[in-house]
């Protein structure tokens, strides 16, 4: 078996100016676009408040939706 040759185009470790490190700006805001597109797409993934969210809402919905498709 031949010793697999080093690709190029490999990670190399330390700086890289087109590395993009996030602030904590972004991260904050990348959170609540990730929420609103999850109650956007699943209203049922919170609750009456909006304040808690089911943890397992998409098994849950997957059971409901293969339960209706027969």
């Amino acid at each position: 078996m031949a010793t697999p040759r080093r690709n190029p185009g490999q990670f190399r470790p330390g700086p890289d100016p087109r590395r993009h490190r996030f602030t904590r700006d972004e991260c904050v805001m990348g959170f609540w676009a990730a929420l609103t597109s999850i109650i956007t797409k699943y209203p049922d993934a919170v609750d009456r408040s909006g304040r808690h969210m089911a943890r397992q809402f998409l098994k849950k919905r997957r059971r409901t939706n293969e339960n209706t498709d027969r």
